[in-house]
């Protein structure tokens, strides 16, 4: 192993065939470079004539190019995978006697947690849809990782015959938001990537503790570099009646190596950021909120993104990046997943045009706006940049800023119409009444669904989630315990262990 590839080659006492498995690593200052990814760099379109260009348009969900926001995240990644491999080191007496000890564990109330503990980091990556967090840990993980799945010869070193180790995992959140839901999300993972039945067996247990313990055993036995649980929104996680259960599960796995990284919307993660353990705990890998750029002069959507997503051009020739940041920031709104399709539509209407050669001009850029996949998407970022003068969307959190709308528009809120132009909001106000009605008619609803939703944590307090809370309070090795995060829970305070 070439240990010019480590930040912290003084770490590494010998040889580890779990870190070899990773080679060839990324060097941290080519990281960048390892991130981008143009599929069409190889191919001479000039040689196709136009109208046969428009089937790989959607090879542009292949393309990306990192920015500086997603440069930090992606390092963050490569060091957490490392340095908790690293404190697994299978050459270790140590480390060996824990996961013998962890297998020989049959009752998750007597996991032995002082001598299994090995901590491991985690993280938060929140953002509004369309902002590239999933494309950004999924690309890193490729780019730190290229094999997913690496399987180990006999080792008496190591104490195996053979080990099928997988260096990652990303699972969806349940959509149910219950442990029980996520225990089956990863087994069934674990399933489709490494080809086993984990998910029938875990069915079979008989009740969620010997669930929780099966899963704990097989992420620790297949020596798991990190667990990343996307897809975290206001309805699966912050509203779930289940959420302490959940974070105890994800601090319980950190503290036995397994490092934990959580994706999701921004309202998911309110609650998970008011217990001063989660956030320091989590802050290994780090708090990443990746937010809409607020002008278009920010240097990672100016500099960084608009001109690498330029890359992906089907079109002899498209106007300079200068003229397309000025003529499509007020409708991308600093979103790079609305930005996204509005380059391929463009493309597409050059490219009907025919002719020997396709020339993007700065018209189809405003003509894309009309096009029924990007038409909808205007919505979302007049809502992100705080233009717009109703809040459709309840999954978009407020702009940071009060002013960051006028970027867009100055006095009066404008939208886009289907001439490409702008029609003035205040000539229409029926449409903008029925969508207040509307929001209104949903706050109550919401209101009487958290109600009920407390009434029924109430009347469950005593039963399932208490007792699942204080068996995971003893998994997570709390000294102590952490205030309930359901507020109408009565139950009495688990004396400190």
């Amino acid at each position: 192993m070439n240990e010019k590839y480590l930040k912290h080659p003084e770490l590494i006492s010998g040889p580890n065939p779990l870190l070899e498995a990773l080679a060839p690593f990324i060097p941290f200052n080519d990281l960048p470079r390892a991130l981008i990814r143009q599929p069409l760099e190889r191919i001479d379109w000039k040689l196709m004539a136009p109208g046969y260009r428009n089937a790989f348009l959607d090879l542009h969900e292949k393309h990306y190019w990192p920015t500086s926001q997603t440069i930090e995240v992606a390092e963050s990644i490569q060091a957490v995978i490392r340095s908790g491999l690293v404190s697994r080191n299978p050459l270790s007496g140590a480390e060996q006697r824990r996961i013998n000890a962890l297998a020989l564990t049959h009752d998750v109330e007597k996991i032995p947690l002082q001598s299994l503990r090995t901590p491991a980091g985690g993280g938060v990556i929140s953002a509004m849809t369309g902002m590239g967090k999933s494309a950004t840990l999924l690309r890193a993980l490729e780019a730190v990782a290229p094999e997913q799945v690496v399987i180990h010869s006999k080792s008496e070193q190591c104490g195996w015959s053979i080990l099928t180790q997988l260096l990652y995992l990303v699972i969806d959140g349940p959509f149910n938001g219950t442990p029980g839901g996520l225990l089956s999300r990863i087994t069934e993972s674990m399933d489709i990537v490494l080809g086993t039945d984990y998910s029938d067996e875990c069915r079979k247990k008989r009740n969620l503790d010997a669930q929780l313990l099966f899963v704990t055993k097989l992420l620790s036995t297949h020596r798991v570099g990190l667990l990343a649980i996307d897809e975290n929104q206001l309805e699966n996680f912050e509203q779930s009646i289940w959420r302490k259960s959940l974070v105890l599960f994800f601090l319980g796995l950190m503290n036995l190596g397994i490092p934990i990284l959580l994706l999701g919307n921004p309202l998911a993660f309110a609650s998970l950021k008011s217990f001063s353990q989660n956030v320091r705990r989590l802050s290994t890998i780090g708090h990443h909120e990746m937010t809409p750029a607020a002008t278009a002069f920010e240097p990672w959507w100016a500099r960084d993104f608009v001109p690498g997503m330029c890359r992906f051009a089907l079109c002899e020739e498209i106007p300079s990046v200068g003229e397309i940041v000025d003529t499509t920031f007020d409708v991308a709104g600093g979103v790079p997943g609305i930005f996204a399709p509005l380059w391929i539509e463009a493309q597409r209407i050059s490219l009907r045009r025919g002719g020997g050669s396709a020339q993007l001009q700065l018209s189809d850029l405003v003509a894309a706006r009309r096009s029924p996949r990007v038409v909808e998407l205007l919505n979302i970022a007049q809502q992100a940049s705080g233009a717009s003068p109703v809040e459709r969307f309840v999954d978009i959190p407020k702009p940071a800023s009060p002013t960051r709308g006028a970027a867009f528009s100055t006095g009066v809120a404008r939208a886009p119409d289907v001439s490409g132009g702008s029609q003035d909001l205040r000539a229409h106000p029926s449409p903008i009444s029925e969508i207040q009605k509307a929001l209104e008619r949903r706050r109550k609803a919401g209101e009487y669904k958290a109600k009920h939703q407390s009434k029924r944590a109430e009347e469950r307090a005593t039963g399932g989630v208490s007792r699942v809370e204080l068996q995971l309070e003893m998994f997570a090795g709390l000294e102590g315990t952490q205030e309930p995060l359901i507020s109408a829970s009565d139950r009495a305070r688990p004396k400190k262990r």
